[in-house]
């Protein structure tokens, strides 16, 4: 079984999960698990590829991949794992919107947000990914997202916005997304629920080495993801 994983940055824990599972001999023999990191979050959310018709290539140099699919000296691969979907960080890491918006109902100034404006702003920011799992739909190539990691209760955002915002803003944009995914019938590898604590949020164990990264999480993380990416594989076997 040969899987290319690759996406925006959380797919640099996913490669070190790989790399910390092979050092331990935990990936069966018959499996390939190649990850390269397509592009930053922040560019997902702008034109980064143009449709070729059979293949995509890049338009935004940042881009690390040159066309998708892989194709050349790496042969050809039985799927592809996209992250970057379900990444709901953008939305909730600005500074500037929760102190002053809410999804709840309003308290003193604060500007009340709809879930119709979320979810439009939420396919606005999806767009481009969207577009390219339609591509390997279209073309033929089987594909499942990874999802992202949900909040770090200890992250700099949690301390100037209620916390209960943050959650329930990932959580509404990974549904509105993962909808979206069922009914193009493409699965999704889940973070299994020993990575979150009581309240949902995510355990630090899990986080990513820098301290000031709120974001991003470890290569113990990356390793259990791709086990869950070996068993999704094995159900289908």
């Amino acid at each position: 079984m040969k899987i290319f994983i690759t996406g925006d940055s959380h797919t640099r824990a996913i490669q070190t999960g790989v790399e910390l599972l092979v050092s331990q001999g935990e990936i069966p023999e018959d499996y390939q698990i190649d990850v390269q990191m397509l592009v930053g979050g922040d560019a997902m959310i702008k034109p980064y590829f143009v449709d070729k018709g059979d293949f995509v290539e890049r338009i935004d140099n940042r881009a690390m991949i040159k066309k998708l699919p892989i194709s050349g000296e790496q042969g050809t691969y039985d799927y592809y794992g996209i992250c970057g979907p379900l990444h709901a960080t953008r939305l909730w890491r600005v500074p500037n919107h929760w102190p002053n918006c809410t999804p709840f109902a309003p308290q003193g100034g604060q500007i009340p947000i709809s879930t119709s404006l979320l979810r439009h702003v939420i396919f606005r920011e999806q767009m481009y990914n969207m577009q390219l799992i339609e591509f390997f739909k279209r073309i033929g190539i089987k594909v499942f997202v990874i999802e992202a990691p949900k909040p770090y209760r200890h992250s700099r955002p949690m301390a100037r916005v209620d916390p209960e915002i943050l959650c329930y803003v990932d959580s509404y944009y990974k549904k509105i997304m993962m909808e979206w995914l069922a009914s193009k019938e493409i699965p999704v590898i889940k973070v299994p629920g020993e990575c979150y604590d009581a309240n949902g949020f995510m355990h630090e164990k899990f986080r990513h080495d820098n301290p000031l990264d709120g974001m991003h999480a470890n290569n113990h993380f990356g390793a259990l993801m791709i086990k869950e990416v070996i068993a999704f594989m094995e159900s289908r076997v």
